[in-house]
Order: structure tokens, then sequence, then C-alpha cells
């Protein structure tokens, strides 16, 4: 990213978020309405969660020269998703109501400054996806680790349910 893309990226950001909770408000209006299903993976009230939300935007634009700094934060923020039940797309569809959110807040918003956010936002999902790719893969080599003892094979019903003639010892 260009030193002047982050530098409008910056000033346009600071536009967006002169009133507090605005942006944030304004980035939940759009992600619902895009998809309403992701309503259920928050809580009622988004107050905490808005303030959050705000803040580690605003650690990022003022880091976006040092994306390579925030990169294990944002992996470990991607692996938290998971948890909460995001799902790759959804990443995309939050780009678009940040983008949307952003775009509505700022009045010198144009085509070039939503490619610079596009880009910048994109920057910041890439490894968040990586880090909730790679807790899926850890789970996945977990969960074949486990071995089934060669007693059980083939065996239908769980361990010790199984009645004296089902089992192959």
């Amino acid at each position: 990213m260009t030193p002047e893309a982050i530098g409008l990226i910056k000033a346009s950001h600071a536009q967006a978020t002169a009133t507090p909770r605005q942006l944030a408000d304004g980035f939940y209006e759009h992600l619902f309405a895009a998809e309403p299903s992701l309503r259920r993976l928050f809580p009622h009230d988004l107050t905490l969660l808005e303030g959050h939300f705000e803040a580690a935007l605003a650690l990022v634009v003022r880091n976006l020269d040092e994306m390579s700094a925030l990169r294990e934060s944002l992996r470990d923020l991607g692996a938290q998703h998971v948890h909460w039940g995001a799902r790759p797309e959804d990443y995309v569809t939050a780009r678009e109501a940040l983008i949307a959110a952003i775009g509505g807040l700022v009045p010198s918003w144009d085509a070039t400054l939503e490619r610079h956010w596009r880009g910048a936002v994109t920057a910041i999902i890439v490894p968040m996806l990586e880090g909730a790719a790679v807790h899926t893969a850890m789970a996945a080599e977990g969960l074949a680790s486990e071995r089934v003892s060669p007693c059980d094979e083939g065996v239908s019903g769980p361990p010790g349910k199984r009645s004296p003639a089902t089992r192959r010892w």
C-alpha cells in the first residue's frame, strides 16, 4: 500500500469516526442487512462490541504502514472468530459492510478511496482467514490423531454400551 493510499485511508477514517460509534453502527446495520443470519452471532446489545470494533479498526488504520507487525494478532483474531461461528464468506460480507458504512460517512468518498479501503480491509481479513484456517486444520488433525482401538473397529455403538455379543476382543 502506498504512502498516499495510507494517508487517504487515515484521513477518511478520521472523518468516519468523528462521532463515536457512528461507524460501528453503520457497519452492523449494513452487515445485518446484507446477511440477516449473522445477527444471531452477536449479542443483543452491541454497545460494548461497537467500542471494541472501532478501537481495533483504529489500531489497524494507525499501523497500515506496518501491517506485518499486526499479522499474528490478526491471525489470532481469525481463530477466535471460528469459535464465534464466522465462516469464510462472512469476511467478504463484513468487508463490503464496512466499505459501505465508511462510504456513507465520508463526504469525499470516490472510487479511488473505495479501492484503497477495499485493499486495506482485504489486507486485514486475509491473515484473519489464515488464522481461522490454521485453527480449523489443527482441530482436524486433533480428530484424525484419535486412534480407534483395534477392538472397536467395525463395531457399532459407543464403547462401554455394547453387549457382550458385539464386543470383539
